[in-house]
């Protein structure tokens, strides 16, 4: 069970939470991020550049399924579907929003292990700011160095949402009148699966790993001129540490907390 927190702190939390939970609604509210249900999300590139063993089996299997069919808008949707991918994961996450004369990042991390989401919001020198946790629809928040957190019902914010990104579930779920361009592509040494799609006054092109099968980027567009992009880069394919599900406070996981 949560720690007893003080009616202030608790009040102050939430309101953290309100506010930006408003902030993405402005951004969320184009459509561009709606998944539907939650689902894990991990880009294609690991930083050095090498897969482990079990994962480098993973993405010959899921090269030999693209190298066996000719990608098209017609079939795009149903090839990315059918892509394996791994259950665990540690990524960095940029995401870039522009407007006239300038630009502001979003600097992420996250982590998935047995369902459970940690979305580090980091500051320009990579330290943490905020930490959220989801498991079993529950989500958890605090502030970098807070002994107590705020504890509530998800009910429907994701973790994609929390780092204002799209999944590989956003291509399978468009519209299929919405997809303009597929096809296969090479990227950092690596084939990837391209998708262009119409959507509303922007254009958005996603960019997902055939090693994986997950997305790598994402870019989105508007009257010509360049609205947000996001990049991905792999931390790690390990299952994260236990440490990194717990609350503060605690000395236990948040699996055990719902046991």
């Amino acid at each position: 069970m949560p720690n007893k927190q003080k009616t202030a702190l608790i009040a102050a939390l939430c309101a953290c939470i309100m506010v930006a939970t408003l902030g993405l609604s402005f951004v969320l509210s184009s459509n561009l991020f709606s998944t539907g249900e939650s689902a894990i999300i991990l880009p294609s590139e690991l930083e050095d550049g090498e897969l482990s063993t079990e994962d480098d089996v993973l993405a010959q299997e899921n090269e030999k399924k693209i190298m066996q069919v000719s990608i098209g808008p017609d079939n795009v949707q149903a090839v990315v579907a059918s892509l394996t991918r791994p259950e665990a994961y540690s990524c960095a996450i940029t995401n870039t929003l522009y407007w006239d004369g300038g630009a502001s990042s979003l600097h992420c991390r996250q982590y998935a292990r047995n369902g459970a989401y940690r979305i580090e919001t980091l500051d320009a020198e990579g330290g943490i700011v905020r930490v959220q946790l989801q498991y079993n629809d529950h989500i958890y928040a605090w502030d970098a160095g807070s002994s107590t957190y705020y504890s509530g019902q998800a009910g429907d914010f994701t973790p994609e949402e929390a780092a204002m990104i799209p999944t590989y579930e956003t291509v399978c779920q468009l519209p299929a009148e919405q997809i303009q361009q597929a096809e296969l592509i090479e990227r950092s040494g690596q084939p990837m699966v391209r998708v262009v799609a119409e959507q509303d006054d922007r254009i958005a092109e996603y960019v997902i790993s055939a090693a994986t099968g997950l997305l790598y980027s994402a870019v989105f567009s508007e009257q010509g001129g360049r609205t947000q992009t996001i990049q991905t880069s792999v931390l790690s394919l390990s299952s994260p540490a236990d440490n990194l599900f717990t609350l503060p406070g605690m000395n236990h996981t948040i699996f055990t907390e719902m046991e």
